[in-house]
């Protein structure tokens, strides 16, 4: 078990106080993050000062969830922005924005979509012209703020291109010296634009542009502010190379080839020098979409000074090559390359016999064998140069092409090499093993080599987070998962105070669900989903939805389920709380059902309280699981519920809940109130009351009366309130009127009866005499339909011995 963990009951905090609500651009939560440690749930009571008192384990340690500094504070603004209350001090809220952006700095984690929406919204507050007072952000901090958003979240970028516009436009009217609300677009206003590109800040703006999907808005800022050719080696604050190669991947992830091919060239025309960066972007991006002219002609277009290209663009080139059948131009290639080795001009280049070993192993086929005997010659040649001698990273991007080529025996030889040549495995070593384990489905290699990774006690990277995310996925769907790894792999993470993947913790919750660990899984909700954006926690939502709509799920599971749903997603939307509801009436527990509608008649938000189609649907579950006391219930709310109108769709499906209920008499006083009503009586209510009817004793005197007032007023009947008229006459022993009532069926409603008219006229006879009587005289009259019906239904004996056909009756208002 994780003691280390944060250990929660299941105590739901107030909806108002949610983490997100249904909509993107609403509140979020403002008191999620508890200051106080909650007791664990109690197991078992043991009498202090008896003898079994020794036996009892300790308590388990409990921590509280750790806020990121200052967001609670930014959240505040948004709640009171939606409740129109008054906003935290303008100190206030600068002394956390500055706090939140330092603590992301600082420990580079991603501000993910809700956060920076959060921040968007304090940012124009504070940035209003009578909002500017002596405390207030400096340019250092909104820099660093646009510093943060660099780093790209999971889910839509959107509100992180928006905060960064609003920082940058900022920033811009503050080094302009503009009045403050007087600078609205820095993209079109002139005053901006002016000597754009001496600004130290650009750079950020640009990155921000090329990385959210507007590298075309990107490059024509940077175009517009390039020197003219001759005068790029005049002094100047504008560095065009590492302003250059942001927009060059922004414009090649969007597929914007012409401009690609402009910016490159305008850039190399104004002096920027044609790089490995440049060389490898343009290459890359051609070899990528499998063009070979293209591709040819940016790798063989010369590079500066004569370098040679980095190693990852040798190895698109070459992937190029074989997924295309150009291994004659790959060869070219790896001979010049090893050419070059050999008369000694890249010899001392370490990443150059990388390269060759690739080459070796992919192009030529080489074989554990040869690869090592190549290994050692370079060894050999490189012996009085350390620095450019093979080693780890060798073998690892060996690794990377057999995982390339998803050959994990290959990849697994190589492991074996690089222990057989004393190279040590570095933490890329392990986490490619690891990938290449996950992929073979090993999941006890994988476990070993993560054991491995740990023992290393160094720093996380995003890299080694997301296999690790991998492996507990793996680990977690596994035919019989080992919680214990789970666990190890889990702990790892958190006490590095990792936030993990939603896809993650959904596995982790399903695992140790189905184990019936449910503390574990408040721990994993605990830490992670306070951290999470809005859609992260939809993800983590919907899949503990989809487990309580699960019918393979037990009841108990369900609601614990539920349960965890209430407390950590108080955002639940109503239609997943009313197909919850709508799941418990199908596993016969009306009592569960009425309490998921009771949670929502109490929820805090006016947004998640019933209306009145959820009255009626769960009032339409009470007659198909009658309970009385959750009939009751909902009744004694419907009247306390000033947002509801009793209309005659709800008097309806009370009229359902209480013949359902055993106690159709009350159904009665309903149909008084709709027929005096301005609104007056369905077809629904028709049906509804000849069922009532159906229930009451002497009550076909009413029902041939209502009946008879029908034909008087010329309504015109519908099949499902004929065939309810029928039921209510066998039900009350009137055989030979439900005879004549289906021979002249074309009369009354235009067409012949169908067999499920005569399943209910069957099931409501009060005889098993009578129901003989009834089936031979069908069987003679209308034996298609007879046999239709006792071919597509069996029939059971009630707890009367009676016959009846196992076919249900649904209940509509």
């Amino acid at each position: 078990m994780r003691s280390q963990v944060t250990r929660h009951v299941l105590r739901r905090p107030p909806a108002t106080r949610a983490i997100a609500t249904s909509s993107v651009r609403s509140a979020a939560p403002l008191s999620f993050f508890r200051k106080h440690v909650v007791a664990p749930r109690a197991t078992g009571i043991v009498p202090a000062g008896t003898f079994l008192s020794l036996f009892k384990k300790p308590p388990r340690i409990l921590k509280e969830i750790e806020a990121e500094p200052g967001y609670e504070q930014l959240l505040s603004y948004q709640v009171a922005q939606n409740d129109y209350l008054r906003p935290p001090s303008i100190p206030d809220l600068v002394k956390a924005w500055r706090d939140f952006f330092g603590y992301k700095s600082k420990h580079n984690r991603v501000v993910n979509s809700t956060q920076a929406l959060c921040a968007l919204r304090v940012l124009e507050y504070l940035v209003r012209p009578e909002n500017i007072a002596p405390v207030t952000l400096s340019l250092h901090d909104l820099h660093g703020s646009m510093k943060c958003l660099e780093k790209p979240p999971r889910d839509d970028p959107e509100f992180h291109l928006e905060l960064s516009k609003s920082l940058y436009t900022e920033i811009r009217r503050r080094e302009l010296n503009i009045e403050p609300g007087r600078l609205q677009n820095v993209t079109l206003d002139p005053r901006a634009l002016a000597n754009q590109g001496q600004s130290k800040y650009l750079h950020s703006y640009l990155v921000a542009l090329s990385q959210y999907g507007k590298a075309l808005e990107a490059k024509d800022i940077f175009l517009q502010n390039l020197p003219a050719p001759g005068q790029l080696l005049t002094p100047t604050e504008f560095p065009p190379r590492r302003r250059l190669l942001p927009i060059l991947h922004g414009l090649a992830k969007e597929g914007q080839e012409q401009a690609l091919r402009e910016v490159v060239r305008e850039s190399v025309k104004a002096g920027v020098p044609y790089d490995v960066s440049i060389h490898g972007v343009m290459t890359t991006y051609f070899a990528q979409r499998d063009n070979f002219e293209e591709t040819k002609f940016w790798w063989h277009r010369p590079i500066r000074h004569g370098t040679h290209p980095a190693p990852s663009t040798y190895y698109s080139v070459l992937q190029f090559a074989l997924r295309n059948g150009q291994k004659e131009w790959a060869m070219e290639i790896y001979k010049e390359l090893l050419a070059m080795i050999e008369n000694g001009t890249l010899a001392e280049t370490k990443s150059c016999w990388d390269v060759s070993f690739q080459f070796a192993y992919l192009l030529l086929g080489r074989g554990i064998d040869q690869i090592e005997h190549m290994l050692n010659i370079a060894l050999d040649r490189t012996k009085d140069i350390p620095k450019s001698q093979p080693n780890i990273g060798s073998i690892n991007s060996l690794l990377r092409c057999a995982i390339d080529q998803d050959d994990p025996y290959m990849a697994e030889r190589f492991t074996s090499l690089s222990k057989k040549m004393g190279f040590e495995p570095d933490m890329h070593t392990l986490i490619l093993q690891l990938e290449y384990r996950l992929r073979a489905k090993d999941n006890d290699g994988a476990y070993a080599t993560f054991q491995s990774l740990r023992d290393l006690e160094i720093d996380s990277n995003d890299r080694e987070v997301a296999v690790l995310n991998k492996l507990i996925r793996h680990l977690c769907v596994s035919v019989r998962p080992d919680y214990q790894k789970i666990l190890d792999a889990t702990s790892y993470l958190e006490q590095r105070h990792v936030t993990l993947e939603p896809e993650t913790v959904v596995s982790i919750c399903m695992a140790f669900m189905k184990n019936d660990e449910t503390y574990e899984v408040i721990d994993t909700l605990s830490l992670h989903t306070a951290h999470y954006s809005i859609a992260e926690r939809q993800m983590v939502r919907h899949s503990f939805v989809e487990y309580c709509l699960d019918i393979k799920n037990s009841t108990a599971r369900v609601w614990d389920s539920y349960a965890l749903l209430r407390q950590f997603f108080p955002e639940l939307e109503n239609g997943d709380r009313v197909a919850i509801m709508d799941a418990f009436f199908d596993r016969r527990r009306p009592d569960m059902a009425c309490q998921v509608f009771g949670h929502m008649r109490s929820h805090n938000n006016i947004s998640h309280r019933p209306t009145l189609d959820t009255y009626v649907r769960c009032l339409e579950g009470i007659g198909r699981c009658p309970d009385m006391d959750s009939l009751r219930m909902i009744h004694n709310m419907a009247k306390m519920d000033a947002t509801i109108q009793l209309d005659t769709q709800l008097q309806n499906a009370f009229m359902i809940g209480y013949i359902a209920c055993d106690e159709p008499h009350r159904a009665l006083d309903f149909w008084k109130e709709i027929n005096t009503s301005p609104q007056g009586p369905t077809y629904a209510t028709l049906e509804i009351m000849f069922r009532a009817y159906q229930a009451l004793s002497n009550g076909d005197v009413s029902g041939q009366e209502l009946w008879e007032k029908m034909k008087k007023l010329d309504v015109e009947v519908p099949e499902h309130v004929y065939s309810a008229y029928l039921a209510m006459l066998a039900a009350h022993s009137h055989l030979s009127e439900v005879k004549q009532f289906l021979d002249d069926s074309d009369s009354v409603i235009g067409k012949r009866p169908d067999f499920l008219t005569f399943a209910y006229a069957y099931n409501a006879l009060p005889a098993q005499k009578m129901k003989e009587d009834f089936e031979s005289w069908a069987q003679h009259e209308y034996p298609p339909l007879w046999k239709s019906l006792t071919q597509k239904h069996r029939r059971k004996k009630d707890e009367n011995g009676r016959s009846q056909f196992k076919i249900s009756r649904p209940w509509k208002a």
